[in-house]
């Protein structure tokens, strides 16, 4: 039986949303927001590319408390899609998912309590390895090692994805919206800068799906760098950009020891061993060449490229 939306007049307390091709990519995240302690009182805000194609039904959604499908013809960019549902969720709090994170039962409800502090403008969960292998875990601790641990903290910047965010804070940014959600888009920064905090929160577990195959974790790394490079640099003379390739051949060592000193890596050391290596050094070699082409030529097609890895991640396990 097909879905039909569901906007009842209830107190929606929190909308996730989430851009998707079909349903069944999104089958398992279904499943969790569909075990939420507050799943009635959750707006979940599907962006797709139409209701047709994305086959949602009123089974798929049972218990939550509000549905929006958002068709936007085409999801790429993601993070102009992204845009889109953000600009349709109706609640005080929107939490920013992906098709590969899946949060457990009572995880939702835990951030809603950290926005009871009126300073925190966004709250980053704890990531669970949802396929735990060493190339698995070789590549959450290059993507999230920095981001992660065992204690609640502030936090300097957070992802634009798989976060939680005060909806006003997200509506103000107007025209910039969708350049803030994108990779290097400075979100963390820009809210920081308008004087709310960041909150890293361990309590709130999403399971995560990692790219595991290396040839893989060699084009997600690489797109995605080139994209983040991208944004950062965007303004940057000439001058420094060269200075900055130049320096490209010592980014994988220094990114080699990010990730041995990070958080994320003291916490979870115990459950990996030496073959997690192969894998990091693949990602920091392909991140340093990402940020290479960056700076000579901008972001090229990595936009649509590493929709794939982000959107279908299961293909690459």
């Amino acid at each position: 039986m097909a879905l039909r939306e569901r906007r009842p007049d209830i107190a929606r307390r929190l909308s996730f949303v989430v851009v998707t091709d079909t349903t069944a990519t999104i089958a398992r995240l279904l499943a969790a927001l569909r075990s939420q302690t507050i799943r009635s009182e959750i707006e979940l805000v599907v962006v797709c590319g139409t209701a047709g194609e994305l086959g949602l039904t009123d089974a798929d959604v049972d218990g939550i408390g509000a549905v929006r499908v958002v068709e936007v013809g085409d999801i790429l960019p993601l993070h102009e899609a992204t845009a889109a549902g953000v600009r349709e969720a109706g609640a005080p709090v929107l939490v920013i998912g992906e098709t590969h994170a899946f949060p457990d039962p009572e995880a939702l409800e835990i951030v809603l309590g950290c926005f009871g502090d009126e300073s925190v403008g966004a709250v980053a969960p704890g990531l669970r390895n949802a396929n735990p292998s060493p190339a698995s875990w070789g590549s959450l601790m290059v993507t999230y090692g920095r981001a992660l641990g065992p204690e609640a903290r502030e936090v300097d910047t957070i992802s634009s994805h798989n976060v939680a965010v005060r909806r006003d804070l997200l509506i103000g940014l107007g025209d910039d919206l969708a350049f803030r959600l994108a990779l290097g888009g400075g979100l963390g920064e820009t809210l920081r800068s308008r004087g709310y905090r960041l909150r890293y929160e361990p309590a709130v577990v999403f399971a995560h799906l990692n790219v595991a195959r290396l040839k893989s974790c060699f084009l997600d790394r690489f797109h995605a760098s080139r994209i983040y490079a991208s944004g950062r640099s965007s303004g940057w003379g000439a001058g420094r950009r060269a200075l900055f390739v130049a320096g490209a051949p010592l980014v994988p060592a220094v990114l080699c020891w990010k990730v041995a000193h990070s958080p994320g890596w003291s916490q979870h050391k115990p459950e990996f061993g030496w073959a997690i290596w192969p894998s990091i050094v693949v990602s920091v070699a392909s991140m340093a060449a990402g940020e290479a082409f960056a700076y000579v030529s901008g972001p090229g097609p990595s936009f649509e490229r590493v929709a794939d890895y982000e959107v279908h991640r299961e293909r690459h396990l």
